[in-house]
C-alpha cells in the first residue's frame, strides 16, 4: 500500500511541476519576453532604437539658402591662416504647431535672424571642432534649440516648430 502511496505522490508532484513549467512559458509567450535595449555605437544606426519621425504630411522644408554658404571659423592661437566651413542648410519644420497661425510665413519673417544666428555660430567653432566627427550632430542640436528658441521669443507659449536641421553640403579647411 505504501507503495502506491509513494506512486500518486510522485505522479502529483510531476503534475505541478508540469502546470507551472507550461504557466511560466505562457507568460514568457504573452509579455514577449522584454529586453531592455541598450544604444551603443554598433546599433546606432538601427532604425528600431531611434525615435519615431512624424508623417511626412506634418513636416515642410525650408532651404535656407540659395547656394551653399561660407563662415570664417574662428582662428586659435596665433595662427594666421583663416579656416572657413561650407554649408548647405535645409531646416525641416512643422507646417502647423498650436498657437501658431502659419508656421512657414513665421520662419520666412525671422530668416534674416536665424540666418545671423548661424552665422554668429559658425564664427565661434574653430577648424579642429568641425573636425570632431560628433560635432556635426552637436551643431545640428544647437541650432535647432537657438532657432526655436528665437521664433518662440514672442510667443506666450514655446512650441517646438523646428523639427531638424539638415546640414546637405559640409566641407571644411
Amino acid at each position: 500500500m505504501s507503495s502506491k502511496s509513494g506512486f500518486i505522490a510522485l505522479i502529483i508532484i510531476i503534475a505541478i511541476l508540469t502546470v507551472s513549467v507550461a504557466v511560466l512559458v505562457g507568460y514568457i509567450f504573452v509579455t514577449g519576453g522584454t529586453q531592455q535595449a541598450n544604444i551603443t555605437s554598433d546599433n546606432l544606426n538601427d532604425s528600431s532604437n531611434l525615435a519615431k519621425r512624424p508623417p511626412d504630411d506634418l513636416l515642410s522644408t525650408k532651404k535656407l539658402y540659395d547656394d551653399e554658404q561660407y563662415f570664417v571659423l574662428k582662428s586659435t592661437g596665433n595662427s594666421s591662416k583663416v579656416s572657413f566651413i561650407r554649408v548647405g542648410i535645409d531646416i525641416k519644420f512643422y507646417k502647423k504647431v498650436k498657437g501658431i497661425k502659419n508656421c512657414e510665413e513665421k520662419i520666412n519673417n525671422f530668416e534674416s535672424e536665424i540666418k545671423e544666428l548661424i552665422g554668429t555660430y559658425f564664427q565661434n567653432v574653430t577648424l579642429d571642432e568641425v573636425k570632431d566627427t560628433g560635432f556635426k550632430i552637436k551643431a545640428k542640436e544647437d541650432l535647432k534649440s537657438q532657432i526655436n528658441n528665437l521664433l518662440n521669443s514672442s510667443e506666450t507659449t514655446y512650441s517646438e516648430i523646428i523639427y531638424d536641421i539638415v546640414f546637405y553640403d559640409w566641407f571644411y579647411q
